[in-house]
């Protein structure tokens, strides 16, 4: 399914989502995200159970991070993940022993690292519209400007005087796309909400898009695609990163 696509919605799903957007009192499109609709929530994602919806991944990545992903899926963000980066980044000459060691010791998951730096620990951060990304490059930018994920260039993508233009050299901006279960067990969370992004398709608002703390990891099956500058499927969302 694709929040983009009403054609791959289920009936029972576009019956419900059609029904509240005719119902809907907005009086501008983009003001779908003020609707009530909390109550709403729990109906669409039972309608949800059993399928898959199609969610995207901005980061930035190696060659050898794009095979991973595509051989063994993505990975929640934990120490561990980060390590590993900063290991085969390392080893294949793209970090210095210092710029190592630096980027260890400043990550979000850091031992010791205040619970509110480290928020995104134990989930995949995706979205689900692709179509959003156009509208508001912003919200991918850093992510598809500067590698290692938040958790890793949160403390230098500022520092123009620090490790920041070294970060933006490595690997290459990547959209990959993934299929998530969001009536899986693991307390994902959307925000706003998987009902208003729905919602704001059908009343014809087509940046529509919410983002998912995904709580389980992606398996490779699961995996779509990973695109690249130079591909069509990132080519075509106008404005992001080239290089």
């Amino acid at each position: 399914m694709d929040v983009d696509n009403p054609a791959t919605w289920p009936r029972s799903l576009a019956d419900l989502i059609y029904t509240i957007a005719d119902e809907a009192d907005v009086d501008e499109p983009d003001l779908y995200v003020d609707l009530e609709l909390t109550d709403r929530e729990e109906q669409v994602r039972d309608l949800l159970r059993g399928r898959l919806l199609r969610a995207q991944h901005a980061t930035r990545l190696l060659d050898h991070e794009a095979d991973a992903i595509r051989a063994h899926g993505l990975r929640p963000l934990d120490a561990a993940l980060v390590d590993d980066r900063l290991e085969q980044a390392h080893e294949r000459g793209c970090l210095s022993d210092a710029e190592r060691e630096v980027l260890r010791s400043q990550s979000m998951v850091v031992a010791g690292r205040q619970r509110a730096a480290a928020s995104r620990e134990g989930q995949v951060c995706l979205t689900l519209s692709a179509e959003a990304t156009s509208h508001d490059i912003n919200g991918v930018w850093r992510l598809l400007s500067f590698w290692g994920g938040e958790a890793i260039y949160w403390r230098h993508c500022d520092d123009a005087d620090g490790i920041a233009q070294r970060l933006r050299c490595l690997g290459r901006p990547a959209l990959v796309t993934a299929y998530v279960d969001l009536a899986s067990p693991g307390r994902h969370l959307v925000f706003k909400s998987v009902v208003h992004t729905f919602v704001g398709k059908a009343i014809g608002y087509a940046p529509a898009n919410a983002d998912v703390l995904y709580r389980n990891a992606i398996p490779p099956q699961h995996i779509e695609s990973i695109a690249f500058p130079g591909d069509p499927a990132y080519d075509r969302l106008w404005g992001l990163p080239t290089a």
